[in-house]
């Protein structure tokens, strides 16, 4: 049980890093497209069996991949279906399988790719295929690995920390990188390589790491590194990984000699979040993971946030709190940063904040959700579960490329809304107000306030996320 929910959340990372990494920053993986400007190699990823967890480990690898904007990448779980005419349009084939034979028919349309002059990049799990009763001859002559039949668990070494030991700087996925090469890992060994495989790295007990070899006019590069996800976020293995797949593709390698996983650019927005006095699924802050427009985005309550002048600091602030009320001292630091043309955005719940602040809720955001009874008007109301039919108010930069959507969410009725505000969403829910997002009446600030995002169903769809977003950019200025 437990290891099928930690295959499960790992895979939900690198679904939620999909749909968040649109763009990359420079200096991580993304460093990679500004070394080349070519048309993308097109690489085909083989998988669908083996010990490891190759669903979480395939999406990690294609994702890498596409973000070093170097390639254009394909899965395929049924690697015995491939055949000549299917892998023509491809540079490279990874191959990531470690299952039955493939088929003669597969096997040949494989062996006849390389030997014509593409790429083959064989993983560290890959490497372990095709041994014993599977031997597959050509797949030997291909990688120039085989298995002495007393290879214990086909050469699961323990893990542990090691340097990799660079040979021949001479090669293009070696050249320029710096010796020694450190990394944790549990790499391949035990195995026997041919004289004709040249020998890239080692351990630094001397066990070959990287090889290279031709195959007809074709080039293969294998790697025994890359154990699980933990190892394959390692610099060693990222910088190996993607040179060697350059070059086994193209025989030659443009991409950078240190590369790491994707990182938030320093020239990204610098965004606070407010939160506080409301509970929340931590799910909520993957919604700001993986931008290059945005910075690394520090968490506090508005006990701290407003404490000194954060105008210097910050240029969006994003509130999902339920603050009761400021000292004099934090409504002074929040109104300057609000006139000093700063970025709101405020997300679901933070509409019931600063209840006796009609300069906050009239004049910034726009709207307020009414804890008690004023005269003849009721309090509002709140609902959970209910289905949204989400339409677009009309054109606006942060509703571009948005169409209707369907979310299950907590729903608010009868706020206050101020009729200054420039409605940007509409619901159907009869259960709450009719406009769910909007631009907020403020003269000083760009500010938006978004009604949905109570959960993890909101965190997660891709419609609600590039919401978030893009207020994020418009009222930082980066989005017109």
């Amino acid at each position: 049980m437990k290891s099928t929910i930690e295959r499960c959340a790992k895979l939900l990372l690198f679904i939620l890093a999909a749909l968040a990494f649109e763009t990359r920053c420079p200096g991580g993986v993304e460093a990679a497209a500004a070394a080349s400007n070519s048309i993308p190699l097109k690489v085909l990823i083989l998988s669908g069996a083996g010990t490891h967890d190759w669903r979480a480990t395939d999406s990690f690898l294609r994702q890498l991949m596409l973000d070093s904007g170097r390639f254009d990448v394909r899965v395929s779980e049924v690697p015995s279906g491939i055949t000549a005419s299917a892998l023509a349009s491809f540079d490279l084939v990874i191959d990531d399988y470690n299952g039955p034979r493939l088929g003669s028919a597969a096997e040949k349309a494989l062996e006849e790719f390389v030997k014509s002059g593409k790429g083959l990049l064989v993983t560290r799990e890959a490497l372990g295929s095709f041994a014993g009763k599977r031997v597959w001859p050509e797949f030997v002559g291909m990688t120039k690995v085989s298995w002495p039949a007393n290879a214990t668990e086909l050469g699961d070494a323990p893990f542990r920390l090691f340097e990799l030991k660079t040979l021949h700087p001479e090669h293009p996925v070696i050249r320029g990188l710096k010796d020694k090469l450190r990394t944790g890992d549990q790499p391949r060994h035990e195995f026997a390589l041919q004289t004709k495989a040249v020998i890239l790295a080692t351990t630094d007990n001397n066990e070959p790491i990287l090889f290279v070899s031709n195959y007809g006019k074709g080039r293969v590069f294998c790697t025994a590194l890359g154990h699980d996800l933990g190892a394959m976020q390692e610099k060693a293995f990222i910088t190996t990984f993607l040179r060697g797949a350059e070059w086994a593709a193209s025989g030659k390698v443009t991409l950078p000699n240190e590369i790491g996983l994707p990182e938030p650019s320093t020239n990204g927005l610098r965004v606070l979040v407010v939160n506080g006095g409301h509970d929340h699924e931590a799910s909520f802050y993957s919604l700001f993971d993986g931008y290059n427009d945005i910075g690394w985005v520090p968490v506090t309550d508005s006990k701290l946030a407003f404490q000194e002048d954060i105008r210097p600091k910050y240029d969006v602030l994003i509130f999902y709190d339920f603050t009761r009320d400021l000292d004099e001292k934090g409504k002074k630091n929040l109104r300057d940063f609000v006139e000093s043309g700063k970025g709101i955005v405020v997300l679901h719940h933070g509409i019931l904040s600063q209840q006796k602040w009609p300069w906050w809720y009239e004049d910034v955001v726009g709207g307020l959700y009414r804890l008690e009874r004023k005269g003849g008007i009721p309090n509002s109301t709140v609902k959970y579960g209910e289905e949204h039919l989400i339409t677009p108010a009309g054109n606006h930069p942060i509703t571009t490329g948005i169409g209707p959507f369907h979310v299950s969410d907590e729903t608010y009725k009868g706020l206050y809304i101020s009729p200054n505000v420039k409605p940007l969403l509409y619901t159907d829910n009869a259960t709450s107000d009719h406009t769910v997002a909007w631009i907020g009446p403020c003269t000083t600030s760009r500010v938006v306030f978004i009604q949905l995002g109570h959960g993890h169903t909101e965190f997660r769809h891709p419609s609600y996320r590039a919401l978030v977003h893009n207020s994020i950019l418009w009222t930082g200025g980066k989005l017109n």
